[in-house]
């Protein structure tokens, strides 16, 4: 009886520790969906789908790694237990993420304009050109200058779109040294609106004091064939009156820093 009670206490720890193994013609099989699937990945990247670009992106990626905990780490054959704490983490995860994201989406823009708080706690930016709208030797030179800085690593040294940020994007950055393709068009006024609202990958460019982006628009329209120039009643229909200095802007926009608004956002002031 001692002997038997030993040799089932002896099993039971047998079982206890017993790890499934994972066949080979299985290991291969899986491995073989995940390269399928890698393939699909780097295809779907191929093409532009708008925001379900990200989505199919994470779908992929869920499906992939599933497989992985699934077979290769052994999920499928572990305690049911085991399984649950697992799907009910990723679970959160992903309520987490939609929380996150869905906020990103309703936030808008952060830099704040306009006079939401005392005059001394806001910066006035003066303009540093009449008419920036009008090219001039000086404006191409600030807007190289400008360009250098913001645009050049997705739209390259040279404006042909090839920048070192460029290799992952979809679609590819702007070629500004063709005339076609511009997805808005290329009149200077129309640029001007796509900076400050932003297109695809590109962000927002709206905090940006009007005159520097007047002044990277000439310079981007600089690097492409002559053509598509605004009338006055283009400039009217971007908000720009032709016959003020200005444009009808004050000479200043009023902003705060970014560090300070996060603040008074978060303060609820």
């Amino acid at each position: 009886m001692s002997n038997q009670n030993h040799s089932n206490h002896g099993k039971d720890g047998h079982e206890q520790h017993h790890h499934h193994i994972l066949s080979t013609p299985m290991a291969l099989k899986i491995f073989g969906i995940l390269l399928v699937l890698t393939i699909i990945t780097v295809v779907a990247a191929q093409f532009d789908l708008g925001i379900l670009n990200f989505a199919v992106a994470i779908f992929i990626a869920s499906v992939k790694a599933s497989l992985v905990c699934l077979f290769f780490m052994g999920l499928k054959y572990d305690h049911k237990e085991n399984s649950v704490i697992f799907s009910t983490s990723i679970i959160f995860m992903f309520i987490f993420m939609v929380l996150t994201f869905s906020d990103l989406l309703t936030r808008g823009n952060v830099y704040v304009h306009g006079s939401i708080l005392p005059e001394s706690m806001t910066a006035n930016v003066k303009s540093k050109f009449k008419k920036p709208w009008v090219s001039t030797p000086e404006l191409l030179a600030h807007g190289k200058e400008q360009f250098q800085v913001l645009c050049v690593t997705c739209h390259g040294p040279t404006g042909e779109g090839n920048g070192p940020a460029s290799a992952g994007l979809n679609p590819k950055p702007r070629n500004f040294t063709q005339a076609t393709g511009w997805k808005n068009g290329r009149k200077p006024s129309v640029i001007f609106g796509t900076i400050t609202k932003g297109l695809n990958a590109m962000p927002s460019f709206s905090s940006l004091p009007s005159d520097d982006r007047w002044s990277l628009i000439a310079y981007v329209h600089s690097l492409g064939p002559d053509g598509d120039t605004d009338t006055d009643a283009d400039l009217k229909k971007a908000g720009i009156d032709p016959n003020s200095d200005d444009g009808g802007g004050g000479g200043a926009e009023k902003v705060i820093p970014i560090g300070l608004a996060i603040d008074e956002i978060t303060q609820g002031k």
